[in-house]
């Protein structure tokens, strides 16, 4: 693992109780355009296993700053968007999120 992404994960596990918030934050902010994100986007843009990355969008859902959508077809993908009204805590999320990435250099 680059020293830098094992020094951000042990930054993510500290702040957040878990190595992968920060990754999957950051990711989450790329990729949220037109019908949202799902897990196995995220996942792909991280390069991590599915299973290390839902429990945080399932965090982010539960936080409201995502929301869930109902498949398109039963079995299809889940896709999740931002959450209603939730700019400003999203960007500040954001912001501490690229601060852990980049270990604190402003």
């Amino acid at each position: 693992m680059d020293h830098d992404v094992g020094e951000q994960r042990r930054r993510s596990l500290a702040v957040f109780g878990n190595r992968y918030v920060v990754d999957v934050v950051l990711a989450v902010e790329a990729l949220l355009a037109g019908d949202g994100v799902t897990v196995r986007m995220i996942a792909k843009s991280v390069d991590l296993a599915d299973n290390l990355v839902r429990p945080v969008v399932l965090r982010l859902v539960a936080a409201g700053f995502l929301v869930q959508q109902a498949p398109a077809r039963p079995r299809g993908p889940t896709f999740y968007v931002r959450g209603p009204a939730l700019d400003e805590p999203w960007s500040a999320l954001c912001q501490l999120c690229s601060l852990l990435a980049r270990g604190g250099q402003a």
